[in-house]
């Protein structure tokens, strides 16, 4: 008899000191539902995921994960050409930029020269923010931006000193992959309800099912979800949709750009995501298996756009998208990338080009990675990175025939 394999005690491989935190408060409060799981797995301020001194992005076999701005620099001096457009529609006045979830640095970065190449540096009224907790990533991208000569201007805020700053922001913010890791509740709908997914202890951390805690959290997802089948899953983003409007009360005047994957509520719904979206990433490995690795592993989950755009909308601001990420680069001229080395066929410069088209062709991130631009009102939503398709042919000859003129 062949014997079967073993499956991993619950909670194998975690952080041991977050392992016992959440076995205390269980023990010690009851079950947690997930968002209280999710943001102790994560943002714990000691042992949390993104609380680590390593750094869980790159592509090599011991990073978990890779983003678009790590992937390549177009995708940052790209999208600095949309917040400089950005920038600009605000008029007269001191102005700012503010990434949330700076990461590595590689997009504050490459969105820094761009603006700065356009005249829209620190000398011109224009300083940047980067909101970041871990002291280690904030050493990090300090180290980068310190490297290419552009530290200054540049401020750092934890998000605890950005939410009690309460001062009214103009200018742009930038969220690339933030949404998709804020903490999120479960649901499963079985036997004409929905049961809420909580986090219990049996000799580890288990699932189990227990009737939904609040009233706002059963009507959001019943009324975004009005059709569930039988043992359907789902996440719902409370904290997504509080992110956004905390956002909404800081924007006095200007822009929000999220990059993120996500869905409208229809193809959430729709029986391919039965299971829901949630997903860990370990080594670049994807799993199901969340209770596994316990500060130690990524925790996402997709972005439902339409919870985010109705919110951001009775918010009182405009809003557009989502769109390919594949399109709005492109129309942000990602084709630009090639016309310098469109006849080196070196290997490094092969390699070049298969990065950057990682970052627009559907097989890439061009289709599983949307942008949605949001403005307050009076600002204008005619942008680049919006334009349909059939105005980019028309821009690109506008901007030959300029040229010409200027060489003539």
């Amino acid at each position: 008899m062949i014997p079967l394999p073993t499956l991993p005690a619950p909670g194998e491989g975690s952080e041991p000191q977050l392992l016992e935190e959440i076995r205390r408060r269980i023990l010690r409060d009851g079950p947690l539902n997930f968002a209280e799981f999710m943001q102790l797995a994560l943002y714990h301020p000691q042992w949390g995921y993104y609380s680590r001194a390593e750094d869980p992005i790159g592509r090599s076999q011991d990073s978990d994960f890779y983003t678009a701005p790590a992937r390549h620099p177009a995708f940052g001096v790209l999208l600095g050409r949309e917040v400089a457009q950005c920038l600009e529609r605000i008029g007269g006045g001191e102005k700012e930029w503010v990434e949330f979830g700076p990461g590595g640095g590689h997009l504050a970065a490459s969105v820094a020269m761009e603006l700065r190449r356009r005249g829209l540096g620190p000398s011109h009224g224009v300083r940047g923010t980067l909101i970041e907790a871990n002291p280690h990533r904030r050493a990090m991208q300090e180290d980068r931006l310190r490297s290419q000569g552009i530290l200054d201007g540049v401020r750092w805020l934890t998000p605890q000193e950005w939410s009690d700053s309460g001062a009214g922001l103009r200018g742009c913010v930038i969220a690339n992959e933030v949404l998709d890791a804020l903490p999120v509740h479960r649901l499963v709908y079985r036997g004409g309800d929905f049961s809420e997914i909580r986090i219990g202890w049996q000799e580890g951390p288990v699932e189990i099912l227990e009737p939904v805690a609040g009233e706002p959290l059963l009507s959001h997802v019943k009324a975004a979800y009005p059709a569930p089948r039988e043992g359907q899953e789902f996440e719902v983003g409370m904290e997504a949709l509080r992110w956004v409007r905390r956002l909404a009360g800081r924007l006095e005047r200007g822009y929000a750009i999220l990059m993120d994957y996500g869905y409208l509520s229809s193809e959430i719904e729709s029986p391919r995501h039965h299971r829901g979206t949630l997903l860990a990433y370990y080594r670049h490995a994807v799993t199901e298996r969340y209770l596994d690795r316990i500060g130690r592993q990524d925790l996402t989950a997709h972005v439902n756009f339409t919870s985010i755009l109705e919110v951001a909308r009775r918010c009182g601001m405009q809003a557009r998208g989502p769109l390919p990420q594949g399109r709005f680069l492109l129309a942000l001229g990602a084709l630009d990338w090639f016309a310098s080395s469109a006849e080196d066929g070196s290997f490094a410069a092969q390699l070049n080009r298969k990065a950057v088209q990682d970052l627009f062709l559907p097989s890439g991130m061009g289709e599983s990675h949307q942008a949605v631009v949001l403005a307050t009102t009076g600002c204008d939503l005619d942008l680049t990175g919006l334009e349909p398709v059939e105005r980019w042919d028309r821009r690109m000859a506008d901007a030959e025939v300029e040229a010409r003129a200027g060489g003539s």
